[in-house]
């Protein structure tokens, strides 16, 4: 445990030493730092408590202590130093993940909860308890009100609780599954009764936005005529005034697509939007993103086929390795980008002007990083439809092999929420790394447990316990 703790402490001190003269600030950061109703209320609140400046202190040394927890978690309760060590190590070595412990976006803090959360049920797997699920929902509740994403975890918490359910008895595993739900919803339900208080009587979300943009993207049957003039406009927007992005994707080759639809589905939720929002233009923010939401959920209700494709691009996108620096993306992207200009919105949506080539660095080390991540994806999602079943058919499961399919289930969950209702941007997977993590280092640290017995008899060397 010492390791761990030097490890830490280590990485805490490392953090602080790397921070910039002052806190780094994103077009998303403005949100938070202006109380902006569109954005949950936990990470605002967080701000407003401590400072920017005490916001960046803080973030590296919350992670530090719930990496350190984590580690003592798979420490004392599977006897394995070095899984811990092993995974609470991978947890720090990403530079692109320790650069958000610097930055004013809600990430960091999220990743703290979610690593608390890990750590409550590598406890759970081996100690199931109705009294430890109610913290873990706690949390889960928390990470929900700095993130969404923490949403994608509440069927988590259920699952976790049906994979103990031959460990219970009696009307137990009813009483686990209450435990997991209500003060997840307790949590939720401070955050939006404070809501309208807190941004006086203004509150928001970016829903709208984000089903608008994706509405904009999908070919789908032309809406009904509609008496309301503004609904009607919005349908017409979306069905003509954005064509011409669908008519360019459409035609891109699969490698360019999935560049190109990350930048155009986030200008849509802005600046490719601008005219749709004029029609709105006195009214208050929250009443334009209701508006815009409605048109695009109903168009997307009607194309779920291509709703579907789209969130499969995202998704294959929140598991490749920085896309746009791949040579043959880059050749692909720039032939295309070529023969197609202009390109419809290009100053909007991809910062061009008239002329201006797009940088495009190259990277050879994504040819090699690629087979990892994608090995990684498909090993923790076989983990996680495992974990699936096991509940479902209340099989008994070995505690490490239920924290694998735990930790994997928390990480694809995520996922394919991000997948669903936002863009597939790789910040969003480092956003619940430390999931992964676990899942695949205590997969594999199963695996090899359960190969054990073959090896010792084709060997003849003595077995291990292997029991945890």
């Amino acid at each position: 445990m010492a390791i761990v703790i030097a490890l830490c402490v280590s990485y805490a001190l490392y953090c602080l030493a790397m921070l910039p003269g002052g806190p780094i600030t994103t077009p998303d950061s403005a949100h938070y730092l202006a109380f902006s109703p569109v954005v949950p209320l936990g990470y605002p609140v967080f701000l407003n408590l401590v400072g920017a400046r005490g916001a960046v202190m803080l973030q590296p040394l919350l992670y530090a202590g719930a990496l350190a927890l984590l580690g003592r978690e798979i420490i004392r309760n599977t006897g394995r130093l070095w899984l811990g060590v092993t995974i609470v190590g991978a947890c720090m070595i990403v530079p692109q993940l320790n650069a958000f412990h610097g930055t004013i976006l809600s990430e960091s803090l999220f990743l703290s909860a979610l690593v608390v959360v890990l750590a409550l049920c590598v406890w759970f797997a081996h100690h199931p308890s109705w009294h430890l699920m109610v913290p873990i929902a706690t949390v889960v509740g928390i990470a929900a009100t700095l993130r969404r994403t923490g949403v994608a975890l509440l069927p988590v918490l259920v699952i976790m609780a049906l994979l103990q359910a031959r460990r219970l008895k009696g009307s137990q595993p009813a009483l686990f599954v209450v435990a997991a739900l209500a003060p997840f919803f307790f949590v939720l339900a401070i955050e939006q009764a404070v809501a309208p208080f807190a941004h006086g009587g203004a509150s928001s979300s970016v829903i709208g936005r984000h089903l608008f943009a994706k509405a904009a993207l999908l070919d789908a049957p032309a809406a009904a005529p509609s008496a309301d003039l503004l609904r009607a406009t919005l349908d017409d927007h979306l069905e003509t005034r954005y064509a011409q992005v669908r008519e360019l994707l459409a035609r891109a080759p699969a490698e360019v697509r999935g560049v190109l639809t990350p930048y155009y589905e986030t200008c849509l939720q802005g600046p490719c939007a601008d005219q749709s929002r004029a029609l709105m233009a006195t009214w208050p923010e929250a009443q334009q993103t209701a508006a815009m939401g409605d048109a695009g959920w109903a168009r997307m209700v009607s194309s779920p086929l291509a709703y579907a494709r789209l969130t499969a691009l995202h998704l294959r996108s929140l598991w490749t390795v920085d896309r746009r620096r791949h040579p043959d993306t880059v050749a692909a992207l720039a032939a295309f980008l070529a023969a197609n200009r202009p390109l419809p919105f290009e100053r909007e949506a991809l910062q061009l002007e008239p002329g201006q080539v797009m940088d495009l660095p190259v990277s050879t080390r994504v040819r090699y990083l690629q087979p990892v991540l994608s090995s990684i994806g498909f090993f923790t999602a076989a983990l996680a439809l495992l974990g699936v079943m096991a509940a479902l058919a209340r099989v008994a499961m070995p505690p490490i092999l239920a924290t694998a399919c735990t930790a994997a289930l928390a990480g694809h969950a995520s996922l394919l929420f991000t997948a669903m209702l936002a863009v597939g941007f790789s910040r969003f997977t480092l956003g619940v790394w430390p999931a992964i993590v676990v899942a695949s280092a205590a997969g594999l640290w199963w695996l090899g447990a359960a190969a054990a017995p073959y090896w010792a008899d084709r060997f003849g060397r003595p077995l291990r316990n292997t029991n945890f």
